[in-house]
């Protein structure tokens, strides 16, 4: 039986709104909070945004793999992944990093996407300067490897708290704590709404947590798909993956104080 995970509230992303839709079997809706309900909503929405420029920033990398491991990673320039970055967000959120102060966003949630693409960008740099092969001989760059340098300096920078995660982790680093590991497994649930975030807003009020579905690709399945067991490029056993399946979430810790 799926443990129960109080306080958490599935929201249906739908063309960049809000749309709440009932809690799956097993959860129950959040205690009532002291905070407004406007400001609320815009925890969220900017959880939700910066979850969504990390991942978009991980497709990018995805997408040039091929690039990335024919040049140890100088094939993908910084001002390539930005554009790249920009057109794969704008698609995604409906939202134009160039224009955000034309857009209603609340300025912490303008700052803070400044921020993350920012922190992307110099980490690309890094990149440059920093691919080293493995021990299989592998030089190019993973999504995984990007992510979690994005997260890491951009936790560092601003005090929001980014962070992928899974069920069964390579990285003894991203292990989920409880209540990332009910939201998971709610993911993992082949009945789970697709697209669907779950979300929480701390009993003390002082943080709001977001958890972002992640979903293999083709790219991802390289690594971790079929056949299940067998070593990869990266010196892991892969996990057997399917091409659409639930392959983990993106963690968002954010205070409600900035």
């Amino acid at each position: 039986m799926r443990r129960r995970l109080p306080r958490m509230l599935a929201c249906l992303l739908i063309g960049g709104g809000l749309t709440a839709i009932p809690p799956t079997s097993g959860f129950e809706h959040p205690a009532r909070s002291s905070l407004p309900f406007h400001t609320v909503l815009e925890l969220e929405q900017t959880a939700r945004l910066l979850a969504v420029l990390l991942d978009s920033g991980r497709a990018v990398i995805n997408d040039n793999q091929m690039v990335l491991e024919g040049s140890q990673g100088n094939g993908l320039t910084p001002e390539a992944f930005e554009r790249q970055l920009v057109e794969m967000f704008r698609g995604r959120a409906g939202i134009d990093l160039h224009e955000l102060d034309d857009t209603v966003l609340a300025p912490r949630t303008k700052r803070l996407l400044r921020a993350l693409v920012e922190t992307s960008r110099e980490v690309i740099v890094d990149l440059h300067r920093d691919v080293r092969p493995q021990a299989t001989g592998f030089t190019g760059v993973i999504p995984a490897v990007f992510g979690s340098r994005v997260s890491a300096r951009f936790t560092d920078h601003t005090g929001v708290r980014l962070k992928q995660t899974s069920l069964a982790p390579r990285n003894p680093a991203n292990r989920p704590d409880a209540y990332e590991r009910g939201a998971l497994e709610a993911f993992a649930d082949s009945a789970y709404p697709r697209e669907t975030v779950i979300s929480e807003m701390a009993a003390d009020s002082a943080s709001f947590r977001l958890m972002f579905p992640l979903y293999a690709t083709r790219h991802c399945l390289d690594c971790h798909g079929e056949p299940k067991g067998v070593i990869d490029r990266m010196g892991y056993p892969r996990e057997g993956l399917v091409l659409g399946q639930n392959a983990g979430a993106i963690s968002v810790l954010l205070p409600v104080k900035p």
